[in-house]
């Protein structure tokens, strides 16, 4: 038979999780109520980098495969 006072353990274990769960998501969106998005930053972080050259499709085709 299950020990009482291990089963009111593991009853306030998962009550204090479930409290745990409910105040990080209040937190959570209380945060993002609080911090409202202002300006966009001007310009950004990450440079726009050149485009590679694409090889013509035609120097794949004159490869070939050979099996000795």
């Amino acid at each position: 038979m299950i020990d009482m006072q291990l089963l009111s353990d593991a009853l306030v274990t998962v009550a204090v999780l479930i409290g745990v769960a409910v105040t990080l998501a209040v937190a959570i969106m209380a945060a993002a109520r609080v911090s409202r998005p202002g300006q966009a930053p001007h310009g950004g972080i990450r440079r726009d980098l050149p485009l590679q050259p694409q090889p013509d499709a035609d120097a794949d085709d004159a490869r070939e495969l050979v099996l000795l």
